[in-house]
């Protein structure tokens, strides 16, 4: 913004700053109180060398 803006329109800047601020506080907290924590889960991997097969157990992170 400027130094030199006329005060009716910084109000008005600032009042739709503030309304989208607002809005994206509010989007936020409902987005938090749907979601449910991460979680590990493990998956088993194959994994062959020549002849010999590795059975492997990887963790991995999954959001819900």
């Amino acid at each position: 913004m400027y130094t030199l803006m006329h005060p009716a329109l910084a109000a008005q800047v600032h009042e739709r700053r503030q309304f989208e601020l607002e809005r994206e506080a509010r989007n936020f907290r409902e987005a938090r109180a749907l979601s449910t924590p991460n979680r590990v889960e493990r998956y088993f991997v194959k994994r062959r060398e020549g002849k010999v097969t590795w059975i492997e157990t990887v963790l991995v992170h999954r959001s819900a």
